[in-house]
């Protein structure tokens, strides 16, 4: 009898210690920037590169990143590339396996449609996928750092 009350007890807390974890990991990585310095394009050998990262501020994203693929739509009169500032949309931010974190996002401009994996590790460490709506696929690995 002790035994089914503690297990039941046991059941009814981990579900709320979760949510709580889950709501500091989303103030803690509220304001992260991650400086890139090395990108993995889909068609080409990965390399090395520098002066380039990623910030995610609130609920908006500031991307200067390089990249290296196909595109399969023409983007008339965009000559920025992969340098924006815009809103985020679908933001989700999960707790992963060996302590990692995983931020999901999407943003649109005028020409295309963004969507982002983000995959932060304790030790400073992560990982970006990015997956624009009519080009290659494209990774980047980087370090980052919380943005007060």
């Amino acid at each position: 009898m002790k035994r089914t009350i503690s297990a039941l007890l046991l059941a009814i807390s981990i579900p709320s210690m979760a949510t709580a974890q889950q709501d500091t990991l989303k103030a803690d990585l509220e304001n992260i920037c991650i400086d890139v310095n090395y990108m993995m394009p889909q068609r080409y050998s990965s390399r090395a590169v520098t002066d380039f990262s990623l910030c995610l501020k609130g609920d908006t994203v500031i991307s200067h990143l390089p990249y290296m693929g196909q595109a399969y739509r023409p983007t008339y009169g965009n000559t920025d590339g992969l340098n924006f500032k815009l809103p985020v949309t679908d933001k989700s931010v999960k707790p992963g396996k060996k302590g990692k974190t995983i931020i999901r996002f999407t943003c649109n401009n005028s020409t295309a449609t963004y969507e982002f994996k983000i995959e932060v590790y304790p030790e400073g460490g992560a990982y970006i996928y990015l997956s624009p709506s009519y080009a290659d696929r494209i990774g980047y690995k980087g370090v980052y750092s919380r943005e007060e």
